[in-house]
């Protein structure tokens, strides 16, 4: 495992183990458990396939996500996540 890819790995785990915590300790906002375990459930899966070697291939194409990405979404599935994202980031044309 290289380095970079590595510390996304470290990430990964001491986020799971964060959230783990949080539902652990009876701290269970309904409003937020949903999401905590939907984030769980991505981060479980990215963990696996840093393990078989599948992490960072888009589930659509199977090319390689950007690994500039990858730092700031670990979770990502896939090239449509790319896009979607991207929309957050864009000003309008008219203000």
């Amino acid at each position: 495992m290289d380095g970079n890819l590595y510390t996304i790995y470290n990430e990964l785990r001491e986020t799971r183990s964060e959230l783990l915590t949080y539902l652990n300790n009876g701290n269970r906002d309904k409003r937020i458990l949903l999401y905590i375990q939907d984030e769980l459930r991505d981060i479980e899966a990215a963990l696996e396939k840093v393990e078989n070697g599948e992490y960072g291939k888009c589930e659509i194409s199977g090319e390689y996500l950007p690994y500039d990405f990858l730092q700031t979404i670990p979770t990502a599935k896939s090239v449509s996540d790319i896009h979607q994202i991207e929309q957050y980031g864009r000003k309008p044309i008219y203000s």
